[in-house]
């Protein structure tokens, strides 16, 4: 396999605005339900709002959702990360320059909180230039920038009983959604998959409808391999992040005997680690979420290296994430149309409240459309913020 390197740093163009000050707010947004999995029990999310004032006055909006069991990230840790190193970075002479910084614990990337930061600043450039963000990117990177959005988003169901997963199913399907996940590595994985199949059974067999399973790192190789044995029988189409982050070297032996695609998510942080699971043939498809990936940038390099390597892709999303990473989301897919699966812009199917005023969630059958207006096509809604959010920082960076 052919040695790849990551894209040489970018700079803006010559006079662009300069960051000028840094305002950090830490949120809370309600969900409308408890989501579970193998990792985790939510019915809130938390992450961070920065806005990002430049030179000529225009304001940028970015977000970042940091989650300890994906890039080992607290909320507080990158707060911290963002006063002591990112301001800084923003305040040089090309903010876009390096990678998200590596945490001094093992495992620890502040990917979230770059995200957030360089997200803003992205933002607040096509602000400035009174262009969409993925035209904006599409001229600056000089790639093509698609009109529309094909790939449809997916319904996913948590580990949750089967009444509630019938029910769950029921509505997405009336909804006109054709692509579905289900969480497992929990007891009742079965018979959950069996009420899957029972509900999805008109198109699941000829391939109308896809189902696919995700372990959130639940299972051993041995768990994971017999696993794998009757996620057949079910029509599974691919099974995610089957073992724990930090497994990685059993996962070419188990791609082998698997008999089904699969699917990293977790694993897949940094462009770095990518490459190596590439040349190690470890999996079929890899699930990009902008905040794990450490923002639009890293996140479409590493779609860029996908593609190079015959690895499929899906774009997720962190639980609980606002219309700003949805809107971001939109960017990315206009700029990297071959996306297999979708799991994004849920806003209001899953949030009580939102931090914009625009609706972000997808349409009938999965849809999503191109958010219009200048940078990612969106606008706070102060009052919301005013409940949501707190300041945490405000830091001049001129």
């Amino acid at each position: 396999m052919a040695e790849n390197r990551a894209p040489p740093d970018l700079s803006p163009p010559a006079g662009s605005p300069r960051p000028a000050k840094l305002t950090l707010q830490r949120y809370r947004l309600p969900l409308r339900r408890v989501f579970e999995h193998a990792a985790l029990r939510r019915d809130t999310s938390e992450g961070l709002l920065v806005q990002l004032e430049l030179s000529d006055g225009t304001v940028g909006l970015g977000e970042g959702v940091p989650r300890p069991y994906v890039t080992g990230e607290t909320v507080q840790s990158a707060i911290e990360v963002i006063r002591e190193v990112y301001a800084a970075r923003l305040a040089s002479e090309n903010p876009l320059a390096g990678e998200p910084a590596q945490g001094s614990a093992y495992g620890v990337m502040h990917n979230a909180a770059w995200c957030a930061c360089e997200l803003a600043y992205l933002d607040g450039l096509a602000r400035s230039a009174e262009a969409h963000l993925a035209d904006y990117l599409g001229k600056l990177l000089q790639r093509p920038v698609a009109r529309k959005i094909a790939v449809r988003a997916a319904g996913v169901v948590g580990a949750e009983s089967p009444r509630e997963i019938r029910r769950g199913l029921r509505r997405m399907r009336w909804f006109g959604l054709r692509d579905f996940k289900v969480k497992v590595g929990l007891p009742g994985d079965r018979e959950n998959l069996l009420v899957c199949n029972d509900q999805l059974r008109r198109g699941l067999p000829v391939g109308r409808i896809t189902l696919r399973a995700d372990a959130n790192g639940a299972w051993s190789f041995e768990e994971a391999l017999a696993a794998c044995q009757w996620l057949r029988v079910y029509r599974v189409a691919a099974l995610e992040q089957p073992l724990p982050k930090g497994d990685e070297a059993d996962l070419p032996p188990l791609r082998e005997k698997a008999g089904l695609p699969l699917m990293l998510d977790e694993s897949v942080a940094d462009y770095a680690g990518a490459e190596r699971l590439a040349r190690a043939g470890a999996a079929d498809y890899w699930n990009l979420r902008v905040s794990k990936n450490g923002g639009l940038l890293a996140t479409l390099r590493l779609a860029q290296l996908a593609e190079s390597q015959g690895v499929g892709l899906m774009l997720g999303c962190m639980v609980g994430e606002s219309g700003i990473l949805s809107a971001a989301a939109r960017a990315f897919l206009l700029l990297v149309p071959r996306v297999r699966f979708v799991e994004n812009s849920y806003g209001e199917f899953l949030l009580a409240e939102d931090l914009v005023s625009e609706r972000t969630r997808f349409g009938y059958g999965g849809r999503l459309r191109p958010l219009y207006g200048p940078g990612l096509g969106v606008t706070l809604d102060s009052a919301a913020v005013e409940r949501l959010a707190e300041r945490v920082a405000e830091i001049k960076l001129t």
